[in-house]
């Protein structure tokens, strides 16, 4: 699978996803994908200095 976001987009936690705070993230980084073959992400509030790795079927575009 390949990486559906790009550095720097804005992001939301999908309705399904109880994983994150409902909220609008930055992609900060790609990061590889995990065993499984989903890509992941490391994203970032832009209110926080928390950064945070998640799977792509775990947000979607804002």
């Amino acid at each position: 699978m390949k990486h559906m976001f790009k550095v720097g987009q804005v992001v939301q936690p999908r309705s399904v996803s109880q994983k994150l705070p409902h909220d609008r993230f930055r992609i900060l980084r790609l990061l590889p994908s995990t065993a499984g073959g989903m890509p992941l992400y490391c994203i970032r509030n832009d209110a926080e200095m928390i950064e945070r790795v998640v799977e792509q079927n775990d947000i979607e575009a804002a």
